[in-house]
């Protein structure tokens, strides 16, 4: 899962919104929208942005999701060539 996806996700479980989201940091809700549907991607620093105004269980979600995908992603190769 990527970025954009963990935060799509982290939106719909928080119930939040890309208003609100593009109000606490400061973005556009074009900017907010694109990024969410994986149109377009963000500079770091509005991904800290957002992360700045999560709360602290939003932002571990959000990471978390984000981790996890990237571990499948590493683990998922390894066992695909040990069954070969």
């Amino acid at each position: 899962m990527k970025f954009a996806n963990a935060f799509r996700e982290t939106l719909f479980r928080f119930d939040l919104t890309g208003l609100e989201i593009a109000e606490k940091t400061g973005l556009t809700t074009t900017q907010i929208s694109h990024f969410r549907n994986g149109v377009k991607n963000l500079r770091v620093d509005s991904i800290e942005k957002i992360l700045d105004v999560l709360t602290q269980e939003q932002r571990e979600y959000m990471l978390n999701l984000v981790a996890k995908a990237y571990m499948d992603e590493t683990i998922a190769p390894a066992t695909k060539q040990e069954e070969e």
